[in-house]
């Protein structure tokens, strides 16, 4: 145990390197298929990061702003606290699950408040930096915006802008009847404008996976590609042209035929003899 302990102590960067692109091909295993690797890979990322959230938790949290005080600084309410945090276990108990429900109530009201506090301070700007100028007062093309005036570029920038703002709201808009060409051109226009963003969105968010990627294919390749020998990868190189000659020509079952169904047999009730004679 010792030995291996300081074999990892003298050997700690390839150690790490070797761990990192390890998980990293564990993880992205599960582009062929479900596997135990990808489940072992998530499940020890899982339980580190819970470790690891507990800890900033106390760390950054719970000692600072809390054990620090009442007990450093002699705050000693901050105990109340304590039972505050208590009460929450009472949704175990089915006879007094009703004391959890005070808490839950109070920090319930304080979140909502907060909610609309911050709600509140984000779009109320909005709503009044949407009302901008569309006339420009300089004729000019361009002017810098350590300057007064409007330009015409900032004045054709606004009123672009005024135009999406009540397309978009016209779209949204359903107690006037959008069975008129007016309402309906509209609303279509702010519909190909909300198809714009959506697009827009759709490729930062590609892009920021993309960016995800990017950045452990760079890893595998620039700090863990150069401490790999030159046998190990060609052994890869061997093994993964293998597996791509083994998926490309292996055997293929035969498609099977749609079975048809069988033709129902409809049953032939027997003639009582000397029917047809006495016919």
């Amino acid at each position: 145990m010792h030995q291996l302990a300081s074999f990892i102590e003298q050997h700690s960067t390839a150690v790490i390197l070797w761990v990192g692109a390890i998980c990293t091909f564990a993880i992205y295993s599960v582009l062929y298929k479900e596997n135990p690797y990808y489940r072992l890979a998530e499940h020890i990322f899982i339980g580190l990061a819970s470790g690891l959230g507990i800890y900033m938790t106390w760390s950054d949290v719970l000692k600072p702003k809390w054990w620090d005080p009442m007990v450093g600084k002699g705050q000693w309410w901050w105990a109340f606290t304590v039972a505050a945090g208590a009460m929450f276990y009472f949704m175990y108990s089915k006879r007094n699950a009703w004391i959890s429900r005070l808490i839950m109530g109070g920090m319930m009201g304080m979140g909502t408040g907060a909610a609309f506090q911050a709600f509140a301070n984000t779009y109320f700007p909005m709503v009044t930096a949407s009302f901008k100028a569309v006339v420009p007062t300089v004729l000019k093309a361009h002017i810098p915006r350590t300057e007064p005036g409007l330009g015409i570029d900032l004045a054709l920038s606004n009123l672009l802008f005024i135009i999406v703002l009540i397309t978009v709201m016209a779209y949204f808009f359903f107690s006037i009847d959008h069975r008129s060409r007016s309402m309906r051109g509209t609303a279509s226009l702010g519909r190909w404008f909300l198809m714009f963003a959506f697009g827009a969105m759709f490729g930062s968010t590609v892009m920021a996976r993309m960016a995800l990627f990017i950045g452990r294919l760079d890893y595998l390749t620039t700090e863990w590609g150069p401490i790999v020998p030159l046998w190990l990868w060609m052994a890869a190189g061997g093994l993964l042209l293998l597996a791509i000659g083994f998926f490309l020509l292996r055997p293929r079952p035969p498609k099977k035929l749609d079975e048809q169904p069988a033709e129902e047999v409809v049953p032939v009730e027997p003639v009582a003899e000397g029917g047809a004679q006495a016919s």
